[in-house]
């Protein structure tokens, strides 16, 4: 049975993958980028084809993580293998921050909370949620996004729901995890002769946006800390090192 390694285990679904994103693991990073290829393109494929398919996600992988690592990532989560055809356009970013202040994480929680109450998506939701055992803030806004200029006139903007899990570590004063989930989706509301609505997809069903919200909520709930000082790792905790949930 392998022992947690992490500050904590958190697992995610079948098909998805966690990519490292510092720079000091950009070997492992590398490393994990070929094993998501290789159970993703089956040996049977031709290698005149599957070479380049290859090269092609793994550099749109590698980009990807080196980027969020760049701007402060520790982790990307991303889906890589379809179900039933639909890779879902989510992603999770894992970042941990270090506050400088000398308030209580009440303090900053209660802070957070309000800043994000004039453009929180559900009014009715006041954000204090319970990781652990401890208190977090779980945020959740939608923006609508332009596209890029250089493609302007091609794509249609795209709504983003967005929703962050900001949670103190307990055993480490002014360290806080932040876990940001974003979905991507064709707005509910474009007109039809809008540029792109003609090839709208599964996506755009605001009904699945919402189910998506639901895995990220219920993958938080697995969420454990493992390195609390004079604490030995529970059950649950080597169980879910056990079948992969490292973070």
């Amino acid at each position: 049975m392998t022992a947690p390694i992490s500050s904590f285990l958190m697992v995610v679904p079948p098909g998805w993958a966690r990519l490292p994103a510092r720079e000091e693991d950009r070997q492992v990073l590398a490393a994990t980028v070929r094993e998501v290829i290789a159970r993703a393109l089956p040996d049977t494929l031709p290698r005149d084809r599957a070479e380049p398919l290859r090269q092609e996600m793994q550099k749109r992988l590698m980009s990807t993580v080196v980027e969020a690592g760049d701007n402060g990532a520790t982790a990307v989560y991303l889906p890589v293998q379809p179900v039933d055809g639909f890779t879902p356009p989510v992603s999770i970013i894992e970042s941990e921050v270090d506050d400088e202040s000398d308030q209580a994480p009440e303090e900053v929680i209660a802070e957070l909370l309000a800043d994000a109450l004039p453009d929180r998506h559900d009014q009715q939701d006041p954000g204090l949620r319970q990781v652990d055992g401890g208190i977090a803030a779980r945020t959740e806004t939608q923006l609508r996004r332009a596209v890029p200029d250089e493609v302007a006139g091609e794509l249609p903007a795209v709504d983003d729901r967005q929703v962050v899990y900001t949670i103190p570590v307990p055993h480490r004063p002014g360290r806080w995890v932040v876990m940001s989930f974003s979905a991507i989706s064709a707005p509910a509301d474009q007109d039809a002769t809008e540029p792109g609505a003609g090839t709208r997809d599964i996506g755009t069903d605001e009904r699945i946006t919402d189910a998506l919200v639901m895995l990220f909520d219920a993958m938080m709930t697995t969420f454990r800390w493992t390195d609390v000082p004079d604490a030995e790792p529970t059950p649950l905790e080597l169980r879910l090192a056990e079948i992969g949930g490292t973070a």
